[in-house]
């Protein structure tokens, strides 16, 4: 092929990256990003084998094994990245041998299905299709995160209202990965990563939705293999996979936009209303792009500030207040209601550096009453724990509610209350109520009204109160029951209950 002035091509190529030099000089990239938080999930993750992994072998322990994913969204590593269903599970190979295996609190997958030993059917080994598959035991798990950068302007108060509505993350509507790939790995130090195989995936694009500070958590939907590698034949394993933001925020690491303002909302962390808040109750703010970083308290006095971010409460009488911190991450704040905030509407306050800062309007009440549930969504089984006093004076606690391991998943425990010479004692825990300016607290569950022992602050948590409510034996067999608390007349939010 001739060559464009007979130039040697290495010439050329150095002559292009002098160009490039100068042009990038000239008009730099934008300093400015929208930080995006992306992750991959997988789930109904199965083996078909065969599969020659964890196979009896020097520093082998076969036949199970922890696996390990390397994608477009990270490297393998010892991290639940693509669980099994093998946990504490009593198995025996082909021979007749038993034993107690996946003892180390891991799902592991049987990793040597092409054995003599280990290979199917065996319904210690396999736990699907006769006795011949495996089918994970848990929902879905993230085999990655990664960063990506994408270019941004400074935010821009357009409309005068003082609050930036253009720029930063601001017109990014959606996110694309491209193509997507797991590779499985059986991990194994020192002896070294087995590969068991390859999966490609369609793309998974993410729809988003962005202010000028950051982007709310979004997904993609789930799409199935359409490829396999290494070997390309036969498929020994099948997962589904979809794509996740996490988080979008803005940053300036340059310097050079001028400071802005955002809006967020707070309200009770018990109860998410935010109607009104207390002094001294804890609270969370809901904005975007607060941070690029998840950071929590991890001593007391709890600090005022957190990876450089910060909550000022000004109330009524114009007093402002540096707020304490539990928790922060890009989209939420918790964070305690400082001490003496008069009752009025009060401005809060969340600031990144000197720059940037995010701001909200809240009423602060004497009392803002707010169970946590289970959940952690103010719904649903509560967070309380009944305390059985059987009558010997003998005492024995059990939580009110059990989870699994998906968000959302708590259900009730059917609480017994004993023989008649039993009493049960329901420990409700909530924020908001220690403030009441009167013994004006009742409890009722399914309209039955309970007798309140104590309401006030919990002895060891910040921020935290306890009401504990005596439970009738007329209560016994009810099943599901609503738990309406009254605090000074004010309602806090429902939850619920299981008397057996």
């Amino acid at each position: 092929m001739r060559r464009a002035f007979g130039k040697p091509a290495v010439q050329q190529t150095v002559q292009s990256v002098l160009v490039l030099m100068v042009l990038s000089q000239m008009w730099p990239a934008p300093a400015q990003t929208c930080r995006l938080s992306v992750a991959g999930l997988n789930r109904a993750r199965r083996v078909t084998g065969p599969a020659h992994a964890e196979c009896p072998a020097p520093f082998h322990t076969a036949p199970f094994g922890n696996w390990g994913v390397t994608s477009n969204f990270g490297n393998k590593k010892d991290d639940h990245q693509f669980q099994g269903w093998c946990h504490e599970t009593y198995v025996c190979n082909n021979i007749g041998i038993c034993w107690t295996d996946c003892r180390d609190g891991w799902y592991e997958w049987n990793s040597c299905t092409d054995d003599s030993l280990y290979r199917p059917p065996n319904c210690f080994l396999y736990n699907a299709n006769n006795c011949t598959e495996q089918v994970s035991a848990t929902g879905s798990n993230v085999h990655g995160t990664t960063v990506i950068d994408l270019p941004a302007a400074c935010p821009v108060d357009v409309d005068g209202d003082g609050f930036a509505n253009r720029g930063g993350c601001a017109g990014i509507t959606s996110y694309s990965p491209g193509r997507n790939f797991m590779s499985l790995y059986e991990l194994d130090f020192p002896a070294g990563d087995d590969l068991v195989q390859t999966m490609y995936f369609p793309d998974t694009p993410v729809s988003l939705e962005c202010g000028v500070f950051g982007c709310k958590p979004a997904g993609s939907s789930w799409v199935a293999p359409i490829a396999y590698d290494s070997p390309i034949s036969p498929a020994k394993v099948y997962a589904e996979m979809a794509t996740v933001v996490n988080w979008g925020t803005f940053l300036d690491d340059t310097g050079v936009c001028p400071a802005a303002t955002s809006t967020q909302t707070s309200v009770s962390a018990a109860s998410f209303d935010g109607s009104a808040l207390a002094a001294e109750s804890i609270a969370s703010a809901f904005g975007l792009g607060f941070t690029t970083e998840t950071a929590q308290a991890s001593s007391i006095p709890l600090p005022y500030s957190l990876a450089g971010v910060t909550v000022t409460v000004t109330d009524s009488s114009g007093a402002s207040r540096p707020a304490p911190l539990f928790y922060i991450s890009p989209s939420q704040i918790n964070f305690q209601v400082p001490t003496r905030t008069t009752a009025g509407l009060a401005t809060v306050t969340v600031a990144r550096g000197d720059r940037w800062r995010w701001i909200g309007r809240v009423k602060i009440d004497p009392v803002a009453p707010g169970l946590f549930s289970a959940n952690a969504n103010g719904q649903g089984v509560a967070a309380a724990v009944a305390v059985h006093v059987a009558g010997d004076g003998s005492q024995t606690w059990e939580l009110v509610f059990q989870c699994g391991n998906e968000p959302g998943s708590c259900r009730p425990v059917e609480v017994d209350l004993g023989t008649e010479t039993d009493q049960a004692v329901l420990l409700l825990f909530g924020t908001g109520i220690r403030g009441a300016t009167s013994s004006e607290v009742t409890v009722k569950l399914a309209g039955v009204e309970t007798e309140v022992l104590y309401a006030g602050p919990q002895p060891t948590f910040v921020g935290l109160d306890q009401v504990n409510v005596r439970l009738p034996p007329s209560l016994r067999g009810r099943g599901d029951l609503p738990i309406e608390l009254s605090v000074d007349g004010k309602q806090a939010n429902v939850v619920t209950i299981n008397i057996r």
